[in-house]
């Protein structure tokens, strides 16, 4: 303390000689959630996520371009090149098309014969992590609810386009994952989002548990059009209906404890899945009298079935477990 109202913070020289700290350069004083007060370079803090560069003549095909290139965009890498000594095969530059239509807030800025360069263009502050869960939440509702009535309906349209949908939880959940890292070291980050690196941790968790849900909607459709025309009986398949609602209701409330930061309510869900737990076990029970492989089909659907509603209570308990603190 000098003077009577003045505080002083000396910053530990191996760290200012390590950043290159001179007299009058800017640092950020950020107070964060816990009441800990982060000191941050800005000249650091703006540039700290490196730019990622791949040259093609040293990976093996397109495939791997592909997953090198998804791995960078979620670790949370804002610049991604590509490049070659020669030039870019054409196969190659669709690949890395294919890659930006695959991603949500990626553009190709930049191209010329052997290079690529692709960007991030989104603003944190747009997409934030509520939005993008209540968003990855109705679409794997949608397609639960659309692979449920396609079996009950024999629709098989309905049935075989599930699996294309699955695609945009994708972009989804690898867009939550690009986020969470980005915001890890990068409090300031973390604020335009209006969130924390801790919570972070809790939505990357979430969304993928999300995006396993969605997984079980494709496996319910793939299932249900292998006994599609077997003419299955009405009561079967009006059990396998209320086992569907059971298991939503468990998925929907979830995500509303999360959002409303309900405990109680977060709780009271993760006790209703024994009641679906027991549906599904008494239906089973009945399936056995059915031809193998019907009784297979029907019993991977009643699966994917339970299976929601047990994912479903992971999402509660991670409430719980946030809330607690």
């Amino acid at each position: 303390m000098t003077g009577g109202s003045s505080y002083i913070i000396t910053l530990p020289k191996e760290w200012v000689k390590e950043r290159g700290i001179k007299k009058n350069d800017i640092l950020s004083l950020i107070p964060q959630p816990d009441g800990s007060l982060l000191i941050a370079q800005e000249e650091w803090e703006e540039h700290r996520r490196k730019m990622v560069e791949i040259d093609v003549s040293r990976i093996d095909g397109s495939k791997l371009l592909f997953r090198m290139l998804v791995g960078a965009y979620i670790r949370g890498c804002p610049s991604m090149i590509v490049y070659a000594k020669s030039a870019l095969s054409p196969e190659l530059r669709e690949t890395v098309r294919n890659f930006v239509k695959s991603t949500v807030g990626l553009e190709i800025i930049e191209e010329d014969e052997k290079r690529i360069e692709v960007k991030d263009l989104l603003s944190p502050s747009e997409m934030p992590f509520d939005r993008t869960i209540k968003r990855m939440h109705m679409l794997v509702k949608n397609m639960h609810e659309d692979a449920i009535s396609g079996l009950l309906k024999g629709n098989r349209e309905v049935l075989e386009a599930i699996g294309t949908r699955d695609t945009e939880i994708d972009r989804l959940y690898w867009l939550i994952a690009h986020q969470y890292n980005s915001t890890l070291g990068n409090r300031k980050m973390a604020l335009k989002m209006g969130t924390s690196p801790e919570a972070g941790v809790y939505y990357f968790i979430m969304a993928k548990t999300i995006e396993r849900v969605g997984d079980h909607a494709v496996r319910i459709a793939d299932n249900s059009l292998k006994i599609l025309d077997t003419g299955l009986e009405g009561g079967i398949l009006r059990e396998i209906g209320k086992a569907s609602d059971m298991a939503l209701k468990i998925f929907t409330t979830s995500i509303d404890c999360w959002l409303r930061k309900d405990m109680m309510a977060a709780n009271e869900n993760i006790n209703s899945v024994e009641r679906l737990i027991a549906y599904c076990e008494s239906i089973g029970d009945t399936m056995l009298r059915k031809n193998g492989k019907v009784a297979v089909y029907l019993g991977n659907i009643l699966e994917s079935i339970r299976r929601t509603g047990e994912y479903s209570t992971d999402i509660s308990e991670m409430a719980i477990n946030y809330l607690i603190k």
